[in-house]
């Protein structure tokens, strides 16, 4: 019961808790990289020559220092305008003040007597790293909605990591002098190649932390998921509804937001499913792909709050006869295919993640699952993630009311768990899930009522629309 619980609040709390410990690790990594950039400033030959170019135009070389803080600071304050990237530029900005405080306070990299008028030079860092950042676009005449400013996350990942390289080179490469800098001319100096070596002392600890830093500030520059999702039903399993679901889901979320203006990009398939069940009909309208029909679902949310990505769910919505004869398509068994079982094979090879339905009305009514296929599938494709999801799951809430006097959104979690118990009652799913021991179930339906025909039909709340549960959940999941 324990366990549970506490499955249930990670799975509730999960976006927070990465969020916390990308913080921590940044809290915690920062002394040790101000540590290294110091100790590589100081033992720096050719870094420092190049920053006291300045000299030759009468300038500080501590104001090029401070310019390149406030060009990292420039990009910062770009991300703390993009609502994508808000709570990782905070995350970013505190361990930014942790190391300028811990050289400051050590006299390191920033020169003791900098005055306030000294630091007036961050200004034009500041402003060229809003320019690269693509701050730009502030200006310009532009509709309200979301800002991003991609540029700015990527820039900060690729400064950092070039900052942090030639730090690790010039702390553990000894090599003679390349330049000689005064304030009258540069001499250009022809160095010994034999007299590089390499100092091993701290090496290990130093690629530690650079690598750490590195990976944690890659994480930050994501806007995308890098999944790939394609649907795989049997016949009359749902397809369309489920996609439609999920689009509906996503449009819901944004509905009153500020961020209302984040395009969903539905492609036009998609768009012609949803003005049908839009309809003020008490039917469910959307028909069967038929033989030889291959519609593209295609459409963009954006999951999370503190770590938002934009994820892309695409399908091919294809009769589930077809099924059948994808096997012999991805093995090559079959020659010369059609061309819409050429590019549903093609949607599963190249999906990162397969979204196999399962018809929970099928089950209900002891028909058989139509299974079989997805066996050959997974393993013509043995490199794919697997998910699966109950389709019309409307059936199990109705059973879950009567056995637990409550209704499945009251506790999804003990939703899915009688689901899932369910149909592992049947050799075949359980079979399945064997073969898939990463996955779990994903129960999603339209809540329905029957009308006076007694066949199930679509529930439309006060604004006439329909009512879909369990969606929210699975595009959270996708999202991850």
């Amino acid at each position: 019961m324990v366990k549970l619980t506490l499955l249930r609040l990670y799975r509730q709390y999960r976006e927070n808790l990465w969020f916390g410990g990308y913080l921590a690790g940044i809290v915690l990594l920062a002394p040790a990289v101000a540590t290294l950039l110091a100790s590589g400033w100081e033992a720096s030959q050719l870094l420092r020559s190049l920053t006291e170019l300045v000299v030759l135009i009468d300038l500080d070389p501590n104001n090029v220092i401070l310019a390149g803080f406030g060009f990292i600071a420039g990009l910062l304050g770009l991300m703390l305008i993009d609502y994508k990237k808000r709570w990782q530029g905070v995350a970013i900005g505190i361990g930014f003040a942790i190391i300028i405080a811990q050289l400051a306070s050590a006299g390191q990299l920033i020169a003791p007597d900098t005055t306030t008028d000294d630091l007036g030079w961050a200004l034009p860092g500041l402003l060229l790293g809003g320019v690269v950042g693509g701050g730009v676009q502030l200006v310009k005449l532009r509709s309200l909605g979301p800002q991003e400013f991609r540029a700015a996350p990527r820039l900060v990942y690729l400064t950092t990591t070039v900052v942090l390289l030639v730090a690790l080179v010039e702390l553990h490469v000894n090599y003679p002098a390349v330049l000689a800098v005064s304030s009258a001319d540069v001499t250009v100096l022809s160095p010994d190649p034999v007299d590089v070596a390499v100092t091993p002392a701290g090496l290990g600890g130093n690629l530690i932390v650079a690598a750490a830093a590195a990976v944690m500030l890659r994480r930050f520059t994501q806007y995308d998921a890098d999944e790939e999702f394609f649907v795989i039903g049997p016949p009359a399993s749902g397809k369309s509804l489920f996609l439609i679901g999920a689009y509906l889901e996503a449009l819901g979320d944004i509905r009153g937001e500020l961020r209302r203006s984040e395009a969903l990009d539905p492609s036009h398939d998609l768009m012609e499913l949803v003005e049908n069940l839009d309809q003020d009909n008490s039917e469910w309208i959307v028909e069967a792909t038929g033989r030889g029909e291959l519609r593209t679902l295609e459409f963009r949310y954006v999951s999370g709050s503190l770590l938002p990505r934009k994820v892309t769910i695409s399908s091919l919505d294809y009769a589930g006869e077809h099924l059948s004869r994808l096997p012999g398509v991805l093995t090559g068994d079959t020659e010369d295919p059609a061309d819409e079982l050429r590019q549903i094979a093609a949607g599963v090879t190249e999906a990162t993640t397969l979204i196999l339905l399962i018809d929970a009305e099928r089950f209900v009514n002891n028909e058989g699952l139509s299974l079989a296929e997805y066996f050959e599938i997974l393993k013509a494709s043995e490199d794919s993630n697997v998910i699966l999801v109950a389709t019309k799951s409307d059936i199990f809430a109705d059973m879950f009311w009567e056995e637990h006097a409550q209704s499945p959104q009251d506790d999804f979690a003990a939703f899915r768990e009688f689901v899932e118990a369910q149909l592992t009652q049947s050799e075949q799913f359980a079979s399945l899930l064997r073969q898939t021991p990463t996955s779990e179930i994903h129960p999603v339906y339209y809540e329905t009522a029957f009308n006076e025909a007694g066949e199930r039909v679509p529930v439309r709340d006060a604004q006439g629309r329909v009512v879909t549960v369990g969606f929210k959940q699975l595009l959270e999941k996708l999202g991850q």
